[in-house]
């Protein structure tokens, strides 16, 4: 095939690129067409909608540019006109000749010349004489391949481990995914625990997290699957694995528990591992007489020694004695109260004594006295009623007291049908 007929197929070929560039990126097939033919490129360098560069610069592109017309127009003029470049004067009019600045480009040691294109041959705008690519290869459907990782950021605190990662396709090719994790748990190399996580459907990117806690002492690592669901023929089955590539390493030791140690202390904690200082101990027992009753009690005393004395016990109220008189106006009674009936010193009681007559059961005068009764003694003691007037009446006279035991004692006389003869 001569040059002249592969310029021509080259030109339609442009043209037919050009059209579907144009519907690509809304522009005229003339302007894609003009940048297409000005340096190989769809990038808005000629036509009427190109970007306008300074004056230095447009200078040097419009003398690029035009040979490169130039050069790639006159096999065409040749082709129709049926005559040769020179007979055209064209070349001439250029006055490049063999020292043109394509040849000469510092970027080109090689000296052949420098064509800028798309050179990926999938691509649509694929240029078959481009020699250096220009990144402008566009493509109808460009492939996505999914790039599934994890991204782990797990951590652990005393005897707990919390498992986190984001499972994700770092392509992000929007694939739609369905499945479980699987993690597992070892502890000394050998598998301890797992979890089991169902994630649904997703597309692009999952958040998992998972906790171990209550772990004993022991070094601890995992690993993480994810098992895709393949529901395609009408039943689950398990279909691809992603299993993650690393397994971070964790150390549980056993945690320091403050409390009292001694198991002699009252206070003795059985989880304590360090001594805090708290514990507590029974006192050393002291010896003596615990009985508060005792005349020797001590209150410091946690052992009873038999030490303990006692004041000699409270006697009973005793009446020894007891006689009334009377006179015309007056009656009086003489009693003598003692503790028990033998000879003794012994505490007795305070005892009130009273003396009153009545008459049809009902008090008319009365006295009282007040004793505190010690010991076996001749200590004879007297009431007396004064300005009674004439009747018949009753006496009456009575001790009263409360013992140890809170009861009350009692001892009573009494003397009916006294008559008084007034003055």
């Amino acid at each position: 095939m001569s040059e002249d007929t592969l310029d021509v197929a080259h030109i339609t070929d442009l043209a037919e690129k050009a059209e579907v560039i144009a519907d690509a990126t809304n522009r005229r097939a003339e302007d894609v067409l003009a940048d297409l033919l000005d340096d190989g490129q769809a990038n808005m360098s000629a036509g009427t909608d190109a970007e306008q560069p300074d004056f230095l610069d447009k200078a040097q592109q419009q003398a690029e540019k035009l040979k490169g017309l130039l050069t790639t127009l006159i096999p065409i003029i040749l082709m129709l006109g049926g005559i040769a470049a020179e007979g055209l004067g064209v070349l001439d009019l250029t006055s490049w000749g063999e020292e043109s600045m394509w040849d000469n480009d510092p970027n080109n040691p090689t000296g052949n010349n420098i064509y800028w294109g798309c050179m990926n041959p999938n691509a649509f705008n694929y240029d078959h004489r481009a020699n250096n690519d220009d990144g402008s290869c566009q493509f109808n459907n460009p492939p996505c391949n999914p790039e599934w990782q994890y991204d782990d950021y797990s951590s652990s605190n005393e005897d707990k481990i919390y498992v986190r990662f984001t499972f994700f396709d770092d392509n992000e090719c929007n694939v739609e995914l369905e499945g479980h994790f699987t993690i597992v748990l070892f502890r000394d190399g050998s598998s301890h625990d797992d979890d089991y996580i169902d994630t649904g459907v997703f597309r692009d990117v999952m958040e998992v997290q998972s906790d171990f806690i209550d772990l004993e002492e022991g070094t601890y690592d995992y690993e993480i699957e994810f098992h895709t669901l393949d529901c395609s023929d009408g039943t689950c089955n398990h279909g691809i694995e992603f299993t993650s590539p690393h397994k971070p390493t964790f150390i549980i030791e056993d945690p320091e528990i403050e409390g009292c140690i001694d198991s002699n202390a009252n206070n003795y904690d059985e989880d304590a591992t360090v001594d805090d200082g708290s514990c507590e101990f029974d006192p050393e027992p002291v010896e003596g007489c615990t009985n508060s009753t005792a005349t020797n009690y001590d209150d410091n005393a946690t052992v009873d020694d038999g030490t303990c004395t006692y004041p000699p016990p409270r006697c009973e109220i005793t009446l020894f004695q007891i006689n009334m008189d009377y006179n015309n106006t007056s009656a009086w009674v003489q009693y003598d109260l003692d503790c028990g009936t033998e000879p003794n010193d012994q505490d007795g009681y305070n005892v009130s004594v009273q003396f009153w007559n009545s008459e049809n059961d009902t008090s008319l005068n009365y006295t009282i006295g007040y004793h505190y009764i010690k010991g076996y003694v001749a200590d004879s003691q007297e009431l007396c009623l004064e300005n009674l007037t004439a009747g018949k009446y009753d006496f009456h006279w009575i001790a009263i007291w409360t013992n140890d035991d809170g009861e009350q004692g009692l001892l009573e006389v009494n003397w009916p049908d006294i008559e008084i003869t007034g003055v």
